[in-house]
């Protein structure tokens, strides 16, 4: 289990839809971690809206959310897109069975931070996964970044000259924090690449993401890579594998 989360803050995880089976598993393994709290689960997006309200009120932020990508209860799309609306700094982590879903792909653009396989999943994987994109990391495998750009080309979402001139609205130094993006790096990552504060690297990674209209950094990379703006962002094995979060930073 990694320690990217500093000993005294506490990081509140709420869980969306799974079946009684899942969820006890998940809460089993979320318990293992003493700086995660778990926060009473919900059955729909709207719902996890009213828990994720009142756990702010009695200070207890959430900062994560797990959902499937879809089931017979929850769209995990629709559940991703209505949180981050109204939450835009809470993280969605989405759990799926099948690499090829396509709801999955939907919900990167909806605005989640990345996904986890099911089958491949294990504690630490878990763990390590939320407390990466808390920090600001993304969480997929660069063959559903392909995907992810291929269904915006051929759904006439915007062209690439569109995304260049958007981009063009870009400072340098907020393109060479979108290139790091595009790898997947975290905000401390950025940082200490670009010899900046952690505060500074949040506020331009916030700028980018606006700037490029994107509903999440994952979605920026994605952007990015279909622009030609970050070259190396489907480079097969650029994006962390979850086979390799251990020794990731």
């Amino acid at each position: 289990m990694t320690a990217m989360q500093s000993k005294s803050e506490t990081l509140g995880v709420l869980m969306i839809g799974f079946s009684p089976v899942v969820r006890h598993g998940l809460q089993a393994i979320l318990a293992e971690d003493k700086n995660i709290d778990v926060i009473e689960d919900a059955s729909s997006g709207t719902e996890a809206l009213h828990k994720i309200k009142l756990a702010r009120n009695m200070g207890r932020p959430v900062k994560v959310v797990l959902t499937e990508s879809r089931n017979g209860k929850i769209d995990g799309v629709q559940a991703t897109r209505i949180i981050k609306d109204e939450f835009p700094d809470i993280a969605v982590l989405v759990l799926t069975e099948n690499i090829n879903d396509t709801y999955v792909i939907d919900a990167i653009h909806a605005g989640a931070g990345g996904y986890i396989f099911l089958q491949d999943m294990t504690p630490d994987i878990l763990l390590q996964s939320i407390h990466r994109v808390v920090e600001g990391g993304m969480q997929m495998k660069t063959e559903l970044l392909h995907i992810a750009v291929e269904n915006l080309i051929q759904n006439g979402r915007k062209t690439l000259a569109e995304r260049t001139a958007e981009a063009a609205h870009l400072t340098e130094r907020e393109v060479d924090v979108l290139r790091l993006m595009g790898n997947g790096d975290s905000n401390k990552i950025i940082a200490d690449t670009l010899s900046i504060s952690i505060d500074t690297a949040k506020k331009h990674v916030h700028n980018v993401v606006e700037k490029m209209q994107a509903r999440s950094r994952t979605h920026a990379a994605i952007i990015a890579a279909q622009a030609g703006i970050v070259g190396n962002a489907i480079t097969p094995g650029i994006i962390t594998f979850q086979s390799e979060l251990n020794t990731a930073a």
